[in-house]
């Protein structure tokens, strides 16, 4: 099985792939930022070679249907399903069910698209698919695998590479993500950032990788003039309030991690049957 076999992706004469095909005939007829293929299996390979403008251009028009209709609901599902793979693989030693975790949960996010205020659809769905199925199997509660995660990301250099968390060969930054997601969750949930703030650096973080930023300037790439200019594009705020911003949270995420690590390390010497 796989994520694609739960929704019956793989057969061609699967109803929910004809009805998503019909669905994409009927608004490119009627939305040229659609109209970049006649058929939606054509879909993937055009974004492979189209530019981040028109991808994130046309991701997020679907994005907008699937307010009020089903049919967009699943050709945003089967475009993801590449990624939702790798989430699956990545996940895999949690659950024997994880194909199907995965699949349930990629439909609850596609369906609440329209409410994403991110430019970066794909990823902020997948990142909360895995997020939310880490969740289910208990990867995001106050373990030692979470807490080593933390100290890890003491120093933040984890940020960059994890937060973007679809590169198409990396499964290792996939149990990264999944890892990092749980540790921001805890921050938020502890008051230690906002959703506002990790929104922000998520998009920050995706921005740096598109635009190839160096990991070794501005906060491991992620105010970089070109990053922050690309994410300006799409918020009222100018770049240097987002900057400004960016390095606000990346602090209190570096004071967080700290004083969890800290809180770990003493109640670890504190009891001597702790591993």
């Amino acid at each position: 099985m796989s994520v694609a076999d739960e929704y019956g992706f793989d057969d061609p004469g699967s109803p929910l792939l004809a009805e998503a095909r019909t669905g994409w005939e009927r608004w490119c007829a009627t939305d040229p930022c659609l109209a970049v293929v006649d058929d939606l299996t054509d879909l993937r390979s055009w974004t492979q070679q189209a530019s981040l403008e028109d991808k994130l251009t046309v991701l997020r028009e679907l994005a907008k249907l699937t307010a009020s209709d089903r049919s967009a609901v699943a050709a945003l599902v089967w475009l993801l399903i590449p990624g939702a793979c790798r989430v699956a693989e990545a996940l895999s030693d949690l659950s024997p069910d994880v194909d199907a975790l995965v699949a349930s949960e990629l439909w609850v996010q596609a369906s609440q698209a329209h409410r994403l205020r991110t430019p970066w659809i794909a990823r902020a769905l997948l990142n909360a698919t895995r997020r939310q199925v880490a969740g289910q199997l208990g990867v995001g509660h106050r373990c030692d695998r979470t807490w080593r995660q933390v100290h890890l990301a003491a120093d933040l250099t984890a940020l960059a590479q994890s937060i973007p968390g679809v590169d198409p060969g990396g499964e290792a930054s996939l149990d990264a993500a999944a890892e990092f997601d749980a540790f921001v969750g805890l921050a938020i949930a502890d008051g230690a950032v906002d959703e506002d703030q990790v929104t922000l650096l998520h998009d920050l973080a995706i921005a740096a990788d598109a635009v190839d930023a160096p990991s070794h300037r501005g906060r491991l790439g992620l105010t970089t003039p070109a990053a922050v200019e690309l994410v300006a594009r799409d918020r009222p705020q100018a770049a240097r309030t987002l900057r400004r911003r960016a390095s606000q949270a990346l602090d209190q995420l570096r004071a967080y991690a700290a004083s969890g690590t800290a809180h770990v390390e003493q109640v670890h010497a504190d009891d001597p049957g702790a591993a």
